[in-house]
């Protein structure tokens, strides 16, 4: 009997929820490409994750243009399928080209068309697929030469709430409602639409048809890249003043000043501009701006990349006006030179629920005593910090690290690129795990005493209390050093005679000191061999980019996501080389 039974107790890997709640916890394309050709089970639950596509996560992109191309000539039966599994459609290519035609504009394309658009039935399993349908459509680049007379109607699918797309196909956008088969009207038809994004890539092409759609949406988010100057930004912003439902406003474009004129009876009867905007990004903001931030009461995220030149103590207008948003998570501000850096204080006191504070660039060096203090008074400020990026160059002691461990818990990047660190191996011992630091990044790592510390045994121990104190960092703190020959595959330190090569001077060096072939350097990429650290320069960036439009989707439901993301998708990736 109790043969039979287990008999006839099933394979629990042959059970589809078993398999689909396996498949769900796996985080790699290639371990989804290793389960989909297990059998037809697990096949159908790795195709259904690898092609429903992400918002923000390039290694789980739809496949890139070229990869749908072969899927089609292959089997059509497969990419109607495949196509159904499709929430969040990409159609980019692999790698996009400059376009030559644009000259002198320099813009990237997509040279490579796409074969399904050829026909409407299938164009309309892209674009329209079948399921759920499509939440999100993005086109950031222009696809070249692709015939869209007789499909311009299915440019925008019903149920997309997230587009984004070359300024070229807002054209299209607006005149697909004329060659559509239902009878709608451009508000009935962009009426799910909550979030856009516009990347504009030709100076040429003018936003007439873009302010036309903006009339015609009521949206939630609203997201343009563009080089050009100021004409785009004025045109814009009256159009843009009547999206009062905004959440989120990203205007990475230079010359975008906000003139509001004179407070007549009427503007004064209009209230406040974007009342419940939670989000703000400008590439480029004036007095008029900076005059506006305490009045968004619901600001959780700013972020001030350039200051308009010229406006008179515009950096301590800019801190006093940030200091007084309370609700803000997210503070990253580029300033010019900072007479007293004891200023960004203000921030930290009067921003107490900040989760990610950044400033760039400071440019100022600071003494070690007052740089420990500025950044231990800045911790106990801000107990929710969970990112952390200053451009101060100084050198740190290592019990900073005991700061961040007791004040700041769940920090999760420490972003000091001009930084040094002073470190021994008895105040190792004494400092508490970082349990949720991911990401640091340093100037240097100086290690007291480090030619007894090169002793295989006390390399050793430094690498025990590394991954005691920091388990969860995935690269190397200094990006430089992976240019070491000591990181190279084929180096082994056996008789190579580098620690007899060195100074006996050591002294801890001042800033500005190049330490390559110094006996700290030696340390220091000895310790990332003995740490298996990958020889990967762009892991910070990677984390960083992740941490950021996570939290942004997070808070408003979309993320920011620039052009670059896909002319680079590594960068915006969970996993290495992880873009198909």
């Amino acid at each position: 009997m109790a043969a039979r039974v287990f008999r006839n107790t099933p394979n629990p890997l042959l059970i589809p929820e078993i398999v689909g709640l396996v498949v769900d916890n796996i985080h790699t394309v290639p371990d989804l490409l290793n389960c989909a050709c297990v059998n037809i089970i697990w096949n159908l639950a790795a195709l259904k994750k690898l092609y429903r596509g992400s918002l923000n996560d390039m290694q789980f992109r739809t496949p890139d243009i070229g990869s749908l191309n072969c899927l089609f000539v292959a089997s059509r039966k497969r990419f109607v399928r495949n196509m159904s599994f499709v929430r969040h459609l990409l159609l980019c290519p692999e790698s996009p080209a400059i376009d030559e035609a644009a000259q002198p504009d320099t813009r990237l394309a997509c040279v490579e068309k796409c074969r399904a658009m050829r026909h409407r039935e299938y164009a309309e399993h892209l674009l329209r697929p079948r399921g759920s349908g499509l939440a999100s459509l993005s086109i950031p680049f222009q696809i070249m030469d692709q015939d869209w007379s007789q499909l311009s109607d299915l440019l925008l699918t019903p149920t997309v709430e997230f587009l984004a797309i070359d300024n070229y196909y807002c054209k299209l956008l607006m005149a697909s409602y004329s060659y559509s088969r239902e009878l709608t009207t451009p508000t009935d038809k962009f009426s799910n639409l909550k979030a856009l994004t516009i990347y504009k890539s030709d100076s040429y092409l003018g936003i007439d048809e873009l302010c036309e759609l903006l009339k015609s949406c009521d949206l939630e988010f609203f997201h343009i890249e563009s080089d050009n100057a100021e004409p785009v930004a004025t045109q814009l912003l009256p159009y843009l003043r009547r999206q009062l439902s905004l959440r989120a406003l990203a205007l990475n474009i230079p010359c975008c000043g906000l003139n509001l004129g004179s407070k007549t009876p009427a503007r004064e009867e209009q209230g406040d501009i974007w009342p419940r905007v939670k989000a703000l990004y400008l590439q480029e903001g004036d007095q008029h701006w900076l005059e506006q931030l305490p009045k968004l009461t619901e600001l959780q995220i700013l972020s001030l990349r350039k200051l308009a030149s010229g406006s008179p103590t515009i950096n301590q207008s800019a801190i006093e006006n940030v200091a007084k948003c309370r609700n803000l998570r997210v503070v990253d501000l580029v300033l010019n030179e900072l007479d007293d850096v004891e200023l960004l204080l203000n921030i930290a006191d009067g921003c107490p629920l900040l989760q990610k504070f950044s400033v760039w660039p400071l440019g100022l060096r600071v003494d070690p005593g007052a740089a420990n203090s500025l950044l231990s008074r800045l911790l106990r400020a801000l107990p929710r910090l969970e990112f952390l990026a200053l451009a101060l160059e100084c050198q740190m002691d290592g019990a900073i690290l005991q700061d961040l461990a007791r004040h700041c818990p769940q920090l999760t990047v420490l972003e000091l690129p001009q930084t040094q660190l002073l470190l021994s191996l008895s105040l190792m011992t004494k400092t508490s795990t970082l349990r949720h630091l991911e990401s640091m990044h340093l100037a240097g790592i100086y290690f007291r005493n480090p030619r007894r510390m090169m002793q295989c045994d006390k390399i050793r121990s430094i690498a025990r209390e590394w991954r005691r104190i920091f388990p969860k960092i995935r690269g190397m703190p200094c990006t430089a050093d992976v240019y070491s020959r000591y990181m190279s595959d084929d180096y082994s330190s056996e008789g190579s005679g580098d620690e007899v090569s060195v100074s006996s001077d050591e002294e801890v060096p001042e800033l500005g000191f190049n330490d390559y072939d110094s006996v700290w350097f030696i340390l220091r990429t000895k310790l990332w061999r003995c740490l298996g650290y990958p020889k990967d320069q762009f892991i910070h960036d990677r984390i960083q980019n992740m941490w950021q439009t996570d939290l942004e989707i997070k808070t408003i439901g979309w993320p920011v996501m620039p052009l670059k993301a896909f002319a680079d998708p590594d960068l915006y990736s969970t996993a290495a080389h992880g873009v198909r």
